[in-house]
């Protein structure tokens, strides 16, 4: 459950206007039953703590629903002592399979699965939800999406759904294949608009960045009128990267951070979603997908063997019709002079969205009693303060 206090104004520069509350809710054993104890813990994104990345101001709710048309929904699953785990959906416009968007994916290290990642670089178009699941969950996840695609559209029958892995088995029990198709409708049909939950939620509940607790992050952009005045926005899924080397806005963080407990994991997976409202077409949009390289390398991690890292990037500006009349649809297209800006703003918004993967999320202990902390935020602060942040 998250609570709000307020709506960022957009454009501030002043911290959060919000604190993001976690009712995580631990079973304990007592007597013959199990009591249900809900612990209030505190957290909350960058900009609360006054960490202020990059030059470009944030939307409205500083995540990637500050696009127009673009709706998040999460299914977490969180229970007993080994179950942490769940499913995202991220769906880039209503009715995405008779109005197509234009896209592109990327892999920055392929040590890892996204489904759909050839058909979208072959036809240049999004046609389905993007979800967001563990590893051994993308057939279920891709089994759900078929599904409710078949049952709204009946006499359509080539599916090809976009499902990104990141393996969560350090705490939960991954083989136990909890992560059903009717989680994956249920994810999907839940999506909306607006506030985005983050942290230890629906595919980010069991994941781990630089040696903490992470999960889904999200962050926003908005360019100056002068160079268009569009959106961009990204929404992670944060599993990869070693303690030291976690930097946040140029400062080396993880190298202060070396007082915390922390047991030393393989690397996993970064799964990158970039949407935008700029008239980009495949080949831009292959471009923006690329900066977001930036955005990732600059908190620290140099993509390893052991990593996977992979980028979707989508624009809402034109529809692509399934059928149009007469064989022919008009575009509008951005001029290439004008993509610099959108560049910058995918390298802010993805490293934003990774550090906010870190502070939203919370202490969480699971499979075999394996515990991965929180970053602990007033020494965060105080490591970006004694930097000069």
């Amino acid at each position: 459950m998250w609570i709000s206090n307020g709506k960022p104004k957009r454009g501030s520069n002043q911290p959060g206007l919000y604190l993001l509350i976690c009712l995580l809710s631990i079973q304990v054993l007592a007597g013959d039953g199990k009591v249900d104890l809900t612990v209030p813990i505190s957290r909350a994104r960058a900009r609360d703590i006054g960490i202020q990345i990059g030059i470009y101001q944030p939307g409205a709710y500083n995540a990637i629903t500050d696009v127009s048309g673009v709706k998040v929904g999460h299914v977490t699953l969180n229970e007993g002592n080994s179950i942490r785990t769940g499913v995202t959906a991220v769906i880039p416009r209503d009715n995405i399979w008779k109005n197509r968007l234009f896209g592109a994916s990327y892999t920055i290290h392929g040590n890892g699965e996204t489904t759909g990642m050839a058909r979208i670089n072959q036809a240049g178009w999004i046609e389905s939800p993007i979800m967001l699941t563990n590893t051994l969950s993308v057939g279920a996840v891709h089994d759900g999406v078929v599904r409710h695609t078949i049952k709204h559209y009946p006499d359509d029958h080539v599916i090809l759904p976009i499902v990104a892995e990141c393996y969560d088995g350090g705490l939960n029990d991954i083989s136990g294949l909890y992560v059903t198709a009717d989680h994956t409708i249920q994810a999907i049909e839940k999506a909306k608009s607006g506030w985005v939950a983050e942290g230890c939620v629906g595919g980010g509940t069991g994941m781990r960045c630089y040696g903490f607790k992470a999960g889904i992050g999200t962050a926003s952009r908005i360019l100056p009128e002068k160079q268009g005045g569009y959106t961009v926005g990204v929404l992670v899924n944060s599993n990869g990267g070693r303690r030291r080397q976690l930097r946040i806005d140029g400062v080396p963080v993880g190298q202060e951070m070396t007082d915390s407990k922390i047991k030393s994991y393989r690397d996993g997976s970064f799964i990158i979603v970039v949407a935008t409202d700029a008239p980009l077409v495949h080949r831009q949009l292959m471009q923006l997908a690329k900066r977001a390289v930036h955005g990732l390398a600059r908190t620290g991690t140099p993509s390893t063997v052991s990593s996977g890292e992979f980028v979707i990037a989508f624009s809402t500006a034109n529809v692509i019709p399934l059928r149009p009349k007469n064989g022919t649809f008009a575009l509008n297209i951005l001029a290439d002079y004008q993509l610099d800006g959108l560049y910058q703003a995918v390298v802010e918004t993805t490293e934003e969205a990774i550090v906010n993967s870190m502070t939203t999320a919370v202490t969480t202990t699971g499979r075999k009693g394996r515990i991965i902390e929180a970053i602990p935020l007033d020494h965060l602060q105080a490591v970006m303060k004694k930097y000069g942040r």
